[in-house]
């Protein structure tokens, strides 16, 4: 398993230094986000009010040009997982 997968210090870091306009803050947000914690979680985890994380989210989405969080995900280069009805192939989505 790679190492920086479940290092968020590094994956923060790299999103910084590949969104050099975010702050560190907002690097950590978008590491916790690619790991689909909700707001409440953000917040536990940095010690910060639920608030203020939907601040550093609203600063993320202007500068990186996104209006979700399944679009910021996109963007940080987090695909979504492959669904059971996509390995099936039969085009069905139930």
């Amino acid at each position: 398993m790679r190492r920086d997968f479940f290092d968020p210090n590094l994956v923060t870091r790299r999103i910084a230094k590949r969104f050099h306009t975010l702050s560190h803050r907002e690097a950590q947000v978008c590491c916790l986000v690619t790991r689909r914690l909700n707001t409440f979680e953000i917040a536990q985890c940095l010690s910060i009010s639920q608030r203020t994380v939907e601040k550093h989210l609203e600063n993320v989405f202007k500068k990186l040009a996104v209006r979700s969080r399944e679009r910021l995900r996109l963007r940080l280069g987090v695909f979504p997982p492959i669904t059971d009805w996509l390995l099936r192939g039969d085009g069905s989505h139930t």
